[in-house]
C-alpha cells in the first residue's frame, strides 16, 4: 500500500525485513509467502537485501514517512496469518528501537492495521 513510494534500495531492504519477519517464528504459512510475493509485485521489485545492520536501516530509512510505511506494512504482514508471534514481535521491536519509535506508536500502528483488516473483511462480505 505504501511501498511504491520507497526508493529501490528501500524496497530491497523492506523485502529482506519481510523475509526476516515471516521466518522469525519458524512457521512460514502459504498466506505469508503469498503476501511477500504480492508486496514484491506491488513494488515491481524482485530483489531483496537481507540481514541489514541497524546502521544501514537508519541510514536508508532516514525519515518518518519511510519508517512508518515499513512498520505498517510489516505489522500487516505479521497479522496476515492471524497470529502475532513473540518472535515476530522481536523483529518489530528491533525496528521500533532502530527507528526511534515508542510503544504508543507501535500500538497505534497495530490498531490501524487491525481496522484495515476489519474493513477488508467487511468488503469481502459484500461479494458473497
Amino acid at each position: 500500500m505504501f511501498l511504491k513510494d520507497l526508493n529501490e534500495n528501500q524496497q530491497k531492504l523492506f523485502l529482506g525485513l519481510a523475509k526476516d519477519l515471516i521466518e522469525a517464528d519458524k512457521r512460514i504459512t502459504d498466506h505469508e509467502i503469498a503476501m511477500i510475493s504480492a508486496l514484491s509485485g506491488e513494488m515491481g521489485q524482485p530483489e531483496m537485501i537481507c540481514n541489514a545492520s541497524d546502521e544501514v536501516l537508519q541510514s536508508f530509512f532516514p525519515d518518518k514517512i519511510s519508517r512508518v510505511a515499513v512498520m505498517l506494512e510489516l505489522i500487516g504482514l505479521s497479522a496476515c496469518d492471524g497470529d502475532f508471534s513473540v518472535e515476530e514481535d522481536q523483529v518489530i521491536n528491533r525496528l521500533k528501537t532502530v527507528f526511534g519509535m515508542t510503544d504508543d506508536d507501535i500500538k497505534a500502528y497495530r490498531n490501524w492495521v487491525k481496522k484495515l483488516y476489519t474493513t477488508y473483511g467487511e468488503a469481502a462480505e459484500l461479494f458473497k
